[in-house]
């Protein structure tokens, strides 16, 4: 089914590694301030919040991320090392702020202007991120109540893509970027919360019982859903999201995509 080749899902299974490893090195420090989130009303969170990253930390993660391409990726090494010699703290600063808004024109012309491959900044910025939203998204947990009018991650905003159904038998929307999760109906759209059976419709993959699309004709959007109790052994967000990118092939090919999360709460 997948549609990967051996050596990405390594790649991606090895960045895994990493990310782990470096969400433990943040596990002592506060990234937020409880009664600041407590106060906000509006979904997601983290756009809302006055960060301070890391920026010795966050360097050392691209570094160790930089590494790492080069050695499975030989061809962008140079390009790397002109990224590498840039990486000031004003640059890192601007990195963080902008990988945390996904602001893909800021990296494309930051690849324009230094004349690399235009996703390797995106690329190195966005996972060497992923471990400070990991570490805010535990830390908001306990604060975010009543999530059910959210159409996206009301952690970090990440539009809603990938379902789990856990052990316990509850449809679960989880978060690839943050990892935060929430109990969602088993029967309703992610996307525009339509609970009408008649909107709503499972596609299957033949030979595959674990894996499933929902798909919504009221607004055409989908979510990956995986039942982990199929599981032999249980994948990271992450990697759940990355090894079933077949299944975005196939909603997509049928007409269906991923809508833009927003603050409805």
């Amino acid at each position: 089914m997948s549609v990967l080749t051996n050596d990405y899902e390594q790649l991606e299974e090895r960045i895994q590694v990493l990310s782990e490893n470096w969400s433990n090195q943040l596990e002592v420090e506060a990234l937020t301030n409880a009664d600041v989130i407590s106060g906000l009303k509006q979904y997601p969170i983290i756009p809302q919040l006055d960060l301070t990253i890391n920026l010795d930390k966050f360097k050392s993660f691209i570094l160790e991320l930089s590494h790492l391409l080069k050695e499975h990726q030989p061809a962008v090494t140079d390009d790397i090392n002109k990224i590498e010699s840039t990486l000031s703290d004003e640059v890192l600063q601007r990195w963080s702020k902008e990988a945390i808004a996904v602001n893909i024109y800021y990296f494309e012309q930051y690849a324009q202007d230094l004349e690399v491959e235009d996703w390797l900044g995106l690329f190195l910025a966005e996972h060497a991120v992923r471990p400070f939203l990991r570490k805010i998204s535990s830390e908001v947990k306990e604060t975010i109540k009543e999530v059910d009018s959210c159409t996206g991650c009301p952690t970090c905003g990440e539009p809603a893509r990938l379902a789990v159904i856990s052990k316990s038998g509850k449809k679960e929307l989880t978060c690839p970027r943050c990892d935060f999760t929430w109990e969602e109906k088993k029967i309703s759209c992610a996307h525009c919360k339509t609970e009408e059976h008649a909107d709503l419709e499972i596609l299957t993959i033949e030979g595959d019982e674990k894996t499933q699309i929902h798909v919504c004709h009221k607004c055409n959007g989908y979510t990956k859903v995986i039942d982990v109790r199929r599981m032999i052994k249980k994948e990271s967000p992450q990697l759940l999201d990355i090894k079933t990118i077949h299944l975005d092939y196939i909603a997509q090919e049928n007409g269906y995509g991923i809508t833009e999360g927003k603050d409805t709460h």
